[in-house]
């Protein structure tokens, strides 16, 4: 098992290396580094304190779903960030083949809460950024369906958001499956996290701090792109970024590459290039972004190292029990 997941973080190197080196090969490096020349410090450092709000945010999220599901009694805000920050870390570095959110179960199971509710906590969070993500896609769908004249793509754009719509709906009804296999340990896991999905969804003093928060959260994405864009001399309107950005930030978050390397740049690319931007300008845009996101998450490492217990995390076995 240990040799698979090595294997697989193999693959995803490979991924975000020979996409970096054919956007790379594919752009005039001079141009690109005129374009880096003209960043002004300042400008990243402001961007890298947006993506400290981010985390901040995603925890305060974490924080809610947590207490939904009935776990975290005591846990200080604190705490949470702290986790979320090494967790961030985890995901952006190759310390190790363990993620981000293998690093937050291990972390909250360890902290005496049961197996079960600890990943549905996580799982409603990764919902939720989904979720709230796709909405701001279905959102700009009229005004990409301007700029794009395949239709291909404006029916794999649409398609795209209804099987979210639909994936959503039938989760929220997975302890509704057959009799004869809600026995087994999958679908008994399914049923548990449906109940706590209702319970979200269904609940307007749950589901309005939770939407709004995870919409805050892809809403400063796209506004660290806008203000590294203006910094980097695009010529972009805000409304652009807030309709371009959302695909982007789809493309990093698939568990496909490194920390969205690779799959961002060839993203960003595609979506800036719909109104104009240069390959080379909209490269540049996305390694500003990465390494923005890269420079916020390396406190965490340091919290991480310095803290008493950095063992690698290894998930208890057995069943998972709600």
């Amino acid at each position: 098992m240990r040799m698979k997941t090595w294997g697989l973080l193999a693959l995803k190197i490979a991924l975000s290396g020979a996409l970096i080196w054919y956007f790379v090969g594919k752009s005039d490096l001079g141009a690109a580094m005129e374009d880096l020349r003209r960043v002004d410090v300042m400008t990243v450092v402001l961007a890298i304190i947006l993506f400290l709000v981010q985390m901040a945010l995603v925890a305060w999220r974490w924080g809610i779903l947590m207490r939904l599901v009935g776990i975290g009694d005591g846990l200080s805000f604190p705490r949470i960030v702290r986790t979320v920050w090494i967790a961030t870390f985890f995901n952006t570095t190759l310390v190790s083949s363990v993620g981000g959110d293998a690093f937050r179960l291990w972390t909250i199971v360890r902290w005496g809460n049961p197996l079960g509710k600890s990943v549905n906590s996580i799982f409603l969070d990764r919902l939720a950024a989904v979720m709230a993500l796709m909405v701001l896609i279905a959102v700009s769908l009229p005004y990409v369906m301007e700029l794009v004249t395949d239709e291909t793509a404006i029916l794999s754009y649409a398609l795209l958001i209804a099987a979210s719509l639909a994936g959503f709906a039938a989760l929220l009804h997975a302890d509704r499956m057959p009799r004869r296999i809600q026995h087994w340990r999958l679908m008994r896991g399914l049923a548990n996290l449906a109940a706590d999905a209702r319970r979200l969804t269904l609940n307007m003093d749950n589901l309005l701090p939770v939407a709004a928060l995870s919409l805050l959260v892809h809403v400063l994405s796209i506004v660290i792109v806008y203000v590294l864009a203006g910094e980097l001399e695009i010529e972009l309107f805000f409304l652009d970024c807030f309709f371009l950005v959302p695909p982007v930030i789809l493309a990093m978050t698939l568990p496909i590459s490194i920390a969205g390397w690779g799959m961002r740049e060839g993203a960003m690319i595609v979506a800036m290039g719909l109104v104009g931007v240069s390959q080379e300008s909209a490269l540049v845009l996305s390694v500003l972004f990465g390494l923005g996101v890269t420079i916020a998450a390396l406190p965490g490492g340091v919290i991480w190292l310095c803290s008493r217990n950095r063992a690698v995390p290894t998930m208890p076995s057995g069943e998972v029990k709600s």
